[in-house]
């Protein structure tokens, strides 16, 4: 019943369907066919230890902790690539826990988590998801330049 709303020229332009996963390869095709699905757009982890700071940064200060930003060139070399916003959320939680049970700042904390930090989604597990992720989109200017090259060389094995 799904795919047949989704079709309805009627509804056409009238209903944006948003739809997401994190395995592509699960939806049935019919579902993701052009004309029910017009635009895929990836949500990829971060490529940069930038995009990493930021990106911790910000979940930080929703929780009331402050990363300088002049903190970031002490820290870019710990910052871990390829960071979900879960696995950043997750920094964050420890991050948290450790300035309000010791009298660490958030820059400490952060050091301290980033020290010892490995992916909660081992990163064979994680490139296969980015590689689902590239094939499905309609449109390679989604695909962070980093990723488009990583994506060419073959970052996982396909399964065919």
């Amino acid at each position: 019943m799904l795919a047949e709303e989704m079709g309805n020229s009627d509804s056409r332009g009238k209903i944006i369907w948003i739809l997401a996963s994190s395995r592509p390869d699960l939806i049935e095709v019919d579902l993701k066919r052009p004309g029910r699905v017009d635009v895929k757009i990836p949500l990829l982890p971060t490529t940069t230890a930038r995009e990493g700071f930021d990106l911790i940064r910000m979940l930080c200060g929703k929780r009331g902790l402050t990363l300088d930003e002049s903190d970031f060139s002490s820290l870019e070399p710990k910052i871990p690539n390829l960071l979900t916003p879960g696995a950043a959320d997750t920094l964050v939680t420890k991050i948290y826990r450790q300035v309000k049970t010791s009298s660490s700042t958030p820059t400490q904390s952060l050091a301290a988590s980033l020290a010892d930090y490995q992916h909660p989604v081992p990163l064979q597990i994680l490139e296969q998801q980015i590689r689902m992720a590239i094939d499905e989109a309609t449109d390679m200017e989604f695909v962070p330049l980093m990723l488009r090259t990583r994506y060419s060389q073959g970052i996982a094995p396909r399964t065919e």
